[in-house]
């Protein structure tokens, strides 16, 4: 019997009032603050780390801006591979921790799926803040 094999993700690019964002929760970010009336962020450079290069998705002029989706975030702290490619690593978390400390404030975005349940997150790190959106809504019960 064959083994199937995990399939590559094609990342999809995507433009919003001359802003190239990467994936569909960037673009969703965008929208939003665009919704609200809120300043956009520009695109960031890339900083560099002891561990290597680092590349923040969106940049304020106070903080950088990371967007994730619960898969993401897992991967991005270590705790599971992303989609199960590869081996868990924490790099991308000491990279954000490294420019939260010495660069800038960031501020990651977690954007969750309608059957995504709420995470407890127990991570209190100086300079970073974490913004969960989204996420399951048990149903009301009828009257």
């Amino acid at each position: 019997m064959r083994k199937r094999r995990k399939r590559k993700t094609k990342v999809r690019f995507h433009y919003f009032k001359s802003l190239k964002c990467q994936g569909r929760k960037e673009l969703r970010y965008l929208k939003e603050q665009d919704r609200y009336n809120k300043p956009l962020p520009t695109k960031a450079k890339r900083v560099k780390t002891p561990y290597s290069y680092y590349t923040p998705d969106f940049e304020y002029p106070d903080r950088y801006i990371e967007v994730k989706s619960l898969g993401t975030w897992f991967a991005c702290i270590g705790l599971k591979a992303y989609k199960g490619i590869g081996e868990p690593s924490d790099l991308q978390w000491r990279k954000i921790k490294f420019c939260a400390k010495n660069i800038k404030p960031i501020e990651i975005v977690i954007y969750l799926s309608p059957r995504d349940k709420i995470p407890t997150l127990d991570i209190v790190e100086e300079n970073i803040t974490i913004k969960i959106k989204g996420g399951y809504k048990p149903k009301k019960p009828n009257k």
